[in-house]
């Protein structure tokens, strides 16, 4: 991740003072998109700081609500650190804007890739706990890449068969997507990134903490888990069947899914490969131009169509009824 706002000795000391923090110690993260974060160390614990470079002081202050939510039901994520004078968040100014200031506690932990069947359960587990939550009326009731989105990516031609593909896939969700699936309260980028580990964690699988809220929203619950698929259970040009039968068998424990949510599950990693494949190519070609990165939606447009070749009912029988 690109730093976007450089904050020095003197800045992190003053943001500090506002939490009635003395820190002995600080260092940027990378990793993420959109924000600047920051360690800071005190010689009693550790925190994350985070400036909010793209989103408004309305949306981080919901999403520090969701955070005080998320707390009061004991779901393993990070936890939000008040300002003194603040219930929520803090400001930090540049020359172009005022800048919403979020802190959390810092979690150990590992991020790890390729997750085992003990590890993927625990994920399922945690995020049907999470699906069970009542969702507050702040949240969005749109997904903010999903397909209500993908047509500002359309007629560009930057990308001709990416473009003339994504009009067609538009067109296959909006024939396909059943209008009675249930709704809820979601993480809605639920990648192996998002995911934290501790060997020494109580947890089965050494299982920590879900991180990074941004995309929560009021949404499809079965976008969850056709998400969670496509970020822990693929490798580079498909779905691995077994481990996404793990994922989803963990999550059942907690939130069996209704018959509608099972038949369209396969729909949904279709939906989510999409989805991630617009934001890629949104976020590389659109907002934050990359020679490098500029191609890195066709890996998500390609999973896609590999998952829209799965014979359906063999995913249903690998997935529900093994």
């Amino acid at each position: 991740m690109a730093t976007y706002t450089q904050l020095d000795e003197q800045d992190i000391h003053s943001l500090a003072d506002s939490y009635d923090l003395r820190v002995i110690n600080f260092l940027p993260i990378d990793g993420g998109s959109g924000n600047s974060s920051y360690i800071l160390k005190t010689e009693q614990a550790s925190y994350v700081l985070t400036v909010c470079d793209e989103k408004k002081i309305d949306e981080v202050f919901k999403m520090g609500q969701l955070l005080l939510l998320l707390e009061t039901h004991n779901i393993p994520c990070n936890r939000l650190i008040s300002p003194v004078n603040s219930e929520i968040l803090t400001t930090f100014t540049t020359a172009d804007r005022v800048k919403p200031v979020i802190l959390k506690n810092y979690i150990e932990g590992q991020v790890i890739k390729q997750l085992d069947e003990t590890m993927l359960f625990e994920v399922g587990r945690q995020a049907a706990q999470l699906n069970q939550i009542s969702p507050p009326d702040y949240l969005p009731t749109n997904h903010s890449y999903g397909r209500q989105f993908f047509s500002r990516a359309i007629g560009l031609n930057i990308d001709t068969k990416y473009e003339s593909w994504l009009s067609e896939e538009i067109d296959y969700l909006e024939e396909n997507i059943a209008e009675n699936l249930p709704r809820g309260l979601i993480h809605g980028d639920l990648f192996y990134d998002n995911l934290l580990f501790d060997p020494l964690s109580s947890m089965p699988g050494g299982f920590k903490a879900i991180i990074d809220f941004e995309d929560a929203c009021h949404y499809h619950l079965i976008f969850e888990l056709g998400m969670g698929i496509l970020g822990t259970c693929i490798n580079d040009i498909t779905i691995n069947l077994d481990k996404a039968r793990s994922l989803v068998n963990g999550y059942q424990q907690i939130r069996p899914l209704e018959q509608i949510e099972k038949e369209s599950l396969q729909l949904f990693v279709r939906y989510a490969a999409a989805a991630t494949s617009y934001w890629r190519f949104n976020k590389y070609n659109i907002e934050e131009p990359s020679e490098y990165r500029a191609s890195h939606h066709l890996q998500m447009m390609n999973i896609a169509k590999a998952v829209g070749e799965i014979s359906k009912p063999h995913f249903f029988r690998t997935i529900f009824l093994r």
